[in-house]
């Protein structure tokens, strides 16, 4: 049987392209976009890679809480298992820009939307076990804090990769607290450092000293990965290697630089703020404290 694999973000970068190894492996690729052109683009590449798996394009803005919720439940009106969710969509801003609900725009796409995502088709996950989450993260994640958490939330003294940094450490807490939350249930979490990737958005987004540097890297990555640089292909091998390896088939609550398992932030031990993060992103996306047993949305 086809495994099953949500990937989010699955329109461009390297989304894109590990939806296209996923298929060309053989998995089911349901991946998301907001732009529904592109995604008609590579569901087209993606049907031409595995003829035999139709595999489906769900447009959805991970910025609309609403619209997530509607991305799980037409995902599970159209499939009864769900081998992998692959937290990938991600964003990061130069300027502050916030949610209708006041939240933060990187920490809303970056951390909420996958928790909620993750949360509303967990019971779709156990009931597929062996099951997996994968979730995108950086090695940037080392230079955020959480330590006021309502003001990361919220957005105050606004800086782009100060956010971003913020949001890829979130995501490493929510995953060490998911791998926790949802032992012996036969599902794994995990999150990954894909490399710097040439020409994103966190470059563009790069000031100064720092934008210099990161742009004249990324030129030099283009043209062969070196060090941290890594190309889009070589990061797409990284999560399809995360999604489908069984060398990792038993690893949770673990984060990988690319293929390596490495040692994340100190912050990811502390199990009172992963907590305090998990307990306040209920709160902000309307679930309960606990994973759902059941379908939240039923």
């Amino acid at each position: 049987m086809a495994r099953v694999v949500l990937l989010t973000g699955g329109t461009s970068g390297i989304g894109r392209e590990a939806a296209l190894r996923l298929a060309e492996g053989g998995a089911t690729v349901l991946f998301t976009g907001r732009d529904r052109e592109a995604g008609r683009e590579v569901l087209s590449e993606v049907r031409r890679a595995h003829p035999e798996s139709a595999g489906e394009f769900y447009r959805a803005d991970f910025a609309d809480f609403d619209a997530v919720r509607e991305l799980a439940r037409e995902v599970r009106a159209d499939y009864d298992r769900l081998d992998v969710l692959v937290n990938n969509a991600g964003t990061s801003h130069s300027e502050r820009r916030t949610t209708d609900e006041g939240v933060e725009l990187t920490f809303a796409v970056n951390h909420l939307a996958p928790f909620l995502l993750t949360n509303l088709l967990a019971s779709r996950l156990r009931e597929s076990a062996p099951a997996r989450v994968v979730t995108t993260s950086s090695a940037l994640h080392e230079d955020g804090s959480l330590a006021d958490l309502e003001s990361v939330v919220r957005g105050e003294d606004f800086d782009g990769l100060d956010a971003y940094a913020d949001s890829k450490l979130a995501n490493v807490l929510f995953t060490v607290e998911l791998a926790e939350r949802l032992a012996e249930s036969g599902v794994t979490a995990n999150c990954v450092h894909p490399g710097w990737i040439p020409n994103t958005n966190l470059v563009r987004n790069a000031t100064g000293f720092s934008r210099a540097f990161t742009t004249a890297a990324s030129l030099v990555a283009s043209i062969a990965p070196v060090g941290p640089f890594e190309s889009v292909e070589g990061a797409a091998d990284a999560l399809a290697y995360l999604v489908t390896s069984e060398e990792v088939a038993d690893a949770s609550g673990a984060y990988f630089d690319r293929r390596e398992r490495a040692t994340p932030a100190s912050a990811a031990a502390d199990a009172g703020l992963r907590e305090r993060l998990w307990e306040r992103s209920a709160e902000l996306v309307g679930l309960p404290a606990s994973v759902p047993e059941d379908d939240p949305l039923a």
